[in-house]
């Protein structure tokens, strides 16, 4: 019965990290002609989507091999962390200039978020069990795709803006304690290599692809 409760205490935290990733993709696009009228800055209407995206899409393959090398449960931990922070600065913008280069620090987390809940399921659960709780964990971005424009549309007009950023830090913390208390895992002890040439040249041949003609 423990093992079935830390079972469902890791669910729990996975579903919610993976919901704060899933809903900034639509939850930012609502609120962004109020951003726009607050900061200015229309220019850089376009970055502030994108930056979070492509920061996402470099992100995740990194930190998936850095969770292999160093564990699943502090490389999450890590990534909440920095996604929080992202978004705390995100919601303090004074500028949309400050906007984008917070949204890029989100979007670094959010590389953690978007990739090791489901190593960690593959690591927790029993083969019978992985395809069930990986479907839940699949449809939280339909559900987030659903709600997140709704959701934000409500935040815009009944509070403001910045609390589209600010709603993450409670979730935030409550997925990290969770995984705390349920998850433990056991690294062996040897050197670990870290490519870095190749983290080097995957980020600048996705970013010239991003940005390029």
């Amino acid at each position: 019965m423990q093992g079935v409760t830390k079972q469902n205490i890791i669910v729990t935290s996975l579903i919610i990290a993976t919901f704060l990733t899933a809903i900034e993709g639509t939850i930012v696009s609502t609120a962004m002609p109020k951003i726009v009228e607050d900061l200015g800055g229309s220019s850089l209407y376009t970055w502030v989507i994108s930056v979070y995206l492509l920061a996402t899409v470099i992100s995740t393959p990194i930190f998936g091999k850095l969770a292999d090398l160093y564990g699943r449960k502090i490389m999450f931990q890590i990534g909440v962390v920095i996604f929080l922070l992202g978004s705390t600065s995100s919601g303090l913008s004074q500028t949309m200039e400050q906007l984008v280069i917070f949204r890029l620090i989100q979007g670094i987390g959010a590389g953690a978020l978007a990739t090791i809940p489901m190593t960690i399921i593959g690591d927790v659960f029993s083969f019978e069990q992985r395809a069930k709780i990986q479907g839940w964990i699949s449809s939280v971005w339909g559900i987030s795709g659903v709600i997140g424009p709704i959701v934000g549309g409500f935040i815009v007009d009944a509070i403001s803006w910045h609390w589209i950023f600010f709603m993450n830090l409670p979730f935030g913390i409550i997925s990290l304690i969770l995984l705390q208390q349920a998850l433990h895992e056991q690294l062996s002890k040897k050197k670990q290599i870290i490519d870095y040439a190749g983290i080097i040249t995957f980020t600048i041949s996705m970013t010239a692809f991003f940005v390029g003609p």
